[in-house]
C-alpha cells in the first residue's frame, strides 16, 4: 500500500477500506494534527479532532470523487475545526468583547445577537487569508502575538498589521451592513 498513489488508495477504498483508512492516516495524520492545532491551539483538542476528522472522510471518500487528495483532506480538517470553533461558547464571547466599544452587538434581544453573529461569521470570511487567520487566532482562541507568530510563521510585526486591518476591515463591512 505504502507504494500505491493517494488516488489509488481512494480507488480501493471502498473495498479495502481498513487498510486505506490506515495507509491515509500514516501519511496524513501528522497534517491533519498541525491544521487542527492550529486552528484549535490545544493539543488535546487537536487530537481529538484528528480522531473526528479521519471518522468524517471515512464516511466522505465513497462520495466524493478527489482529484487532489491531501487538498481536499485540508479542507475538510480546516471546515470541521472552524466548525468547531463556531460552536465553542468562547468564539462569541471574545468577539461581543471586541466589538463591544462600537455598539454593533446588542445585548438585550437574543434573536438580534444571533443576526449579529452571523453578520461577523460572514465578514470575517471576506477578510484576506492572512488577517482571517490572525483575527481567529487572537480573538477566538486567545493566542497572543509571538504565539500566532510562531504558529502561521507571520513575524510580529506583521500579526500586529494583519489584526489591525482585519478589525479596520471587520468594522466597515458591519457599519456598511447596518
Amino acid at each position: 500500500m505504502k507504494d500505491l498513489t493517494d488516488i489509488e488508495i481512494v480507488k480501493i477504498f471502498s473495498s479495502r477500506r481498513n487498510q486505506a483508512i490506515e495507509e491515509i492516516y500514516n501519511r496524513y495524520s501528522s497534517l491533519v494534527y498541525g491544521v487542527c492545532l492550529k486552528y484549535l491551539g490545544s493539543r488535546d483538542e487537536s487530537l481529538d479532532a484528528v480522531v473526528e476528522v479521519f471518522g468524517i472522510i471515512t464516511e466522505k471518500i465513497p462520495a466524493f470523487e478527489i482529484s487532489n487528495f491531501s487538498s481536499w483532506l485540508y479542507s475538510v480538517a480546516k471546515n470541521h475545526c472552524l466548525m468547531k470553533l463556531r460552536k465553542d461558547k468562547r468564539t462569541n464571547e471574545a468577539m461581543k468583547n471586541y466589538f463591544a466599544e462600537s455598539e454593533a452587538i446588542p445585548e438585550d434581544n437574543d434573536d438580534e445577537q444571533i443576526v449579529m453573529n452571523e453578520k461577523l461569521e460572514d465578514a470575517i470570511c471576506l477578510l484576506s487569508q492572512e488577517q482571517k487567520v490572525c483575527v481567529e487566532l487572537f480573538y477566538y482562541q486567545h493566542k497572543s502575538y509571538s504565539e500566532i507568530s510562531e504558529l502561521t510563521g507571520f513575524t510580529i510585526k506583521s500579526v500586529k498589521s494583519y489584526l489591525q486591518n482585519g478589525k479596520i476591515k471587520l468594522k466597515k463591512i458591519l457599519e456598511e451592513q447596518s
